[in-house]
């Protein structure tokens, strides 16, 4: 009763603070309104405001207090140094959510204090008993009238027991179920060649225990272990004790145990196997065993049995490995041409801006065009540079020209060969250079060196987002094993 009075005056106490907050924080309520969408939140932020204030009186005299941490807080997530207003929706917020909680925690312990206070006023005049096979059940219970006051008291309500009547008639129910379980995988009982199914519980409280009266043929589990049993088999019984507390009753199974079936091909391999051994017992002391000719005065023939070698298996395989290789090399050959177009684009800026200087600097384009291939010819030649598809390109239309074939079959023949579309505009240009000159090759040229570099650029980027996305299998994998590594020792240790 105490509880719920203090309970009850907490209430109160907040709808107090609600109320003050409501008529006071009216000015601040407009500046700390916070998110328009946080509805349900607005309609309290009466109390959170009193709350704040209340705080702010306690904590202004502390110059390194709370508040200011959350003001720096604030201007480096805002970026800038008017926060006061964030500052304002920040703590009226968080004081509202006190102020939520403290409500609905009183609510609901009143709720509890006044649901027990009717179920402790309530005269009951029985208890529930357990179910039988239930476990016991303990009551608090307070009595009054017999004394002064009311007293307390422990008491413990045991299961609910079996008549006779009921008792029987679950022995012989939960015996009938055994009896049908019993035989297991085996035709029936007459003929236990295999294991046995033993039922291991009956209905709630009954106990099952099987005891074979034969355990050198039949063990524990049910499973039959003897070898050694005669043609007709062996009769013996299994003791079923059912109980139920102290109340037992026991039944006998008769069951007959029958030696494995053998089929007739097992009697013949028997059969075959035992002349073996006798026809290698007449000469212990020979190099060799003589097999015997003849059995039953039947000729008799034997041929030594190896692994057996599916050569149209393998023949298979073997062509199957062909085709893989033929695929595979074909597939390999599309990479590294793929490999060859893009080294090839990534080189095509720095051709073209080789090209724009030289020819900016008075080179004649035939003269650009040797300068820049020999060069690489030279490099490559003293270890210095690697193979570059361009250039080498470049140099094989070089030496064309330099064997009497025309600049512009040169140049048309690189274009070609280069089968790229970059380098086909760039032979284009030369080409109309040559029939028609003009001075705005170079001009030409820097824009479009210019859209080249812009183009890598844009290349290198995607290239970099490809591999982004080819790193997410490997961590998504990394993932799967560190999950792996912290589920499987909970899952084990429960």
């Amino acid at each position: 009763m105490f509880a719920m009075i203090g309970m009850g005056a907490g209430l109160a106490a907040l709808g107090v603070i609600y109320l003050i907050g409501l008529i006071k924080g009216r000015a601040i309520l407009q500046n700390a309104a916070g998110d328009r969408n946080e509805r349900f939140l607005r309609l309290f932020y009466p109390a959170g405001i009193l709350l704040w204030s209340w705080y702010e009186k306690a904590v202004r005299r502390r110059q390194n207090g709370p508040q200011r941490e959350i003001r720096q807080r604030l201007r480096r997530l805002f970026v800038r140094d008017d926060v006061e207003e964030a500052y304002q929706c920040f703590q009226v917020k968080r004081f509202t959510i006190v102020w939520i909680l403290a409500v609905a925690g009183l609510i609901v312990g009143l709720a509890v204090e006044t649901a027990q206070l009717y179920r402790s006023g309530q005269e009951i005049t029985n208890l529930d008993r357990p179910g039988a096979g239930e476990s016991s059940k303990i009551y608090q219970l307070e009595a009054e009238g017999a004394w002064e006051g009311r007293k307390t008291a422990e008491f413990s309500v045991s299961p609910q027991k079996y008549t006779k009547e009921q008792l029987e008639q679950l022995f012989e129910e939960t015996y009938a179920q055994a009896f049908k379980q019993l035989p297991g995988e085996n035709e029936s009982l007459d003929q236990v060649e295999g294991q046995l199914d033993f039922l291991e519980s009956g209905p709630p409280g009954i106990q099952c225990r099987w005891t074979p009266e034969r355990w050198e043929y039949i063990d524990h589990s049910g499973m039959v272990v003897a070898e050694d049993i005669p043609k007709d088999g062996i009769i013996t019984y299994i003791t079923l004790e059912l109980s139920y507390g102290e109340q037992k009753m026991e039944y006998q199974i008769p069951c007959r145990i029958i030696p494995p079936s053998v089929t007739e091909n097992d009697l013949l391999e028997k059969e075959l196997e035992t002349v073996l051994k006798e026809k290698e017992a007449e000469d212990p002391f020979g190099e060799r065993i003589a097999l015997p000719g003849s059995y039953d005065g039947k000729p008799l023939s034997f041929y030594l049995v190896g692994k057996r070698q599916n050569g149209l298996l393998i023949a298979g395989m073997g062509l199957l490995v062909a085709v893989l290789y033929c695929c595979s090399h074909t597939q390999k050959l599309k990479e590294r041409e793929e490999e060859r177009n893009q080294q090839m684009m990534a080189d095509y800026p720095d051709i073209l801006s080789k090209l724009t200087v030289l020819i900016g600097a008075g080179f004649t384009v035939k003269g650009a065009w040797e300068k820049i291939a020999l060069n690489y010819g030279r490099q490559v030649e003293a270890g210095i540079g690697k193979k570059r598809y361009a250039y080498e390109e470049m140099l094989y239309a070089c030496r064309g020209m330099q064997g009497g074939q025309s600049e512009l079959q040169a140049y048309k023949s690189f274009g070609k060969r280069c089968a790229l579309q970059p380098y086909r505009k760039l032979t284009m240009l030369l080409e109309q250079n040559l029939k028609k000159g003009g001075r705005d090759l170079t001009t030409r040229l820097r824009a479009e060196t210019d859209e080249a570099f812009s183009a890598r650029l844009h290349q290198a980027k995607r290239d970099g987002e490809k591999a982004g996305t080819k790193l997410m299998i490997p961590m998504f994998l990394m993932f799967i094993l560190v999950l792996i590594l912290i589920m499987v020792p909970a899952a084990m240790a429960f």
